[in-house]
């Protein structure tokens, strides 16, 4: 009887012990991870910027209505240039250009929450997680600005990565949030609402469909030729910044100045609408005068092979009445690499703490 008697107590106190263990899990995923309510020892929050390269801790804010991100399969667009970025991305990266994506209409209220739940939880519970988290979210961000150049007016310094990660014993989860962070909004200055945003899409796609339509019928190289000579005749290099978004489609396409990578934007967003295959390209370039500093071009797929085009270096500066000749105004038209590398080199390091990307290989020769 004493025996029984002691199993019997050995089975009550592990019964009693397996029963505190489920109830504490069971506070943690429904107060934690389902209110957002836990335990202060057991919570660590850190929140990442791009372009800042650190993490430091942040409270959490759980008061906007977020969405989550199941997939990282980001829908496929016209041609094979539309995600040329996105498919360099490793699965994490992609995961994140596709919560940017996947929001597009809600970061233009300036407030957006993108919920990714615990699906980085084995990246951040390996070694080096957090430093790989940073390099793929600004290789995200890279790729999703290069490849999408209706995407101006969003203010890079002012999204956050939100990890908060949960503790027990040795287990740790980890729950991801890409938002405005405690920024106000994610937006740039001179983009202060949704009504202004709309107002230059609007304007920026009515110059596009209006080009579109009047080269129907067009060759894919007169398409080309067209959109190429059309912004050289109208829109000004922007040599004193005076355009609000010199480095975009709105500043070059709205008010008609901008700087390379303005140009080169803009080279490709009309080109994406007309289909024919367009990446934007940044490096250095080395000038007439030897000067070398960061540049932006284009690369061009045309009758199966990739050309070089640098719009901003075609466009002259002409003092007075003078006369350009075919020479000059195509001088970075259609090139191969024996002429364009000549003074142009390529980087496929897009930004400081991003993964390397890589460019098509253009044609040896010009086209």
């Amino acid at each position: 009887m004493k025996n029984n008697r002691g199993v019997s107590i050995i089975s009550f106190i592990l019964v009693i012990c397996i029963l505190a263990v489920i109830a504490f899990l069971g506070y943690q995923i429904f107060y934690e991870d389902i209110l957002n309510l836990g335990l202060a020892d057991s919570t660590v929050i850190n929140t990442l910027n791009i372009n800042a390269g650190y993490v430091n801790s942040e409270n959490y804010n759980s008061n906007i209505v977020s969405s989550s991100v199941q997939n990282n399969n980001y829908a496929s667009s016209k041609n094979i240039s539309s995600n040329y970025y996105y498919n360099q991305l490793d699965n994490y990266g992609k995961l994140i250009y596709t919560g940017l994506a996947q929001n597009k209409e809600e970061i233009k209220s300036g407030e957006f929450s993108v919920d990714f739940g615990n699906q980085f939880n084995d990246l951040l519970n390996s070694d080096g997680g957090e430093e790989q988290l940073n390099i793929a979210f600004q290789s995200a961000w890279n790729a999703y600005t290069y490849d999408n150049m209706d995407v101006f007016y969003i203010d890079v310094e002012k999204l956050t990565l939100t990890t908060r990660t949960t503790t027990i014993g040795s287990l740790s989860t980890h729950r991801v949030v890409l938002s405005n962070g405690d920024n106000s909004n994610c937006l740039k200055d001179d983009f202060y609402d949704r009504n202004k945003i709309d107002s230059k899409l609007n304007l920026v796609e009515s110059i596009r469909d209006a080009m579109e339509k009047q080269l129907e019928g067009y060759s894919d190289y007169e398409k080309i030729r067209q959109v190429h000579n059309w912004l050289i005749e109208n829109v000004e290099y922007d040599e004193y910044f005076e355009a609000e978004e010199p480095y975009s489609i709105s500043g070059a396409l709205t008010e008609g100045k901008a700087v390379c990578e303005g140009y080169a934007r803009s080279f490709k967003y009309i080109l994406d609408e007309l289909e024919i295959p367009c990446i934007l390209v940044s490096g250095t370039g080395t000038n007439s005068n030897g000067e070398t500093e960061s540049h932006a071009w284009n690369y061009v797929l045309l009758e199966g092979e990739w050309y070089a085009v640098d719009v901003t270096w075609d466009d002259p500066v002409i003092i007075g009445s003078g006369y350009v000749s075919n020479d000059i105004y195509y001088e970075n038209f259609l090139k191969g690499q024996n002429t364009f590398f000549r003074n142009h080199t390529e980087d496929g390091y897009l930004s400081a703490n991003s993964q390397k990307f890589t460019f098509p290989e253009i044609s040896v020769g010009d086209y």
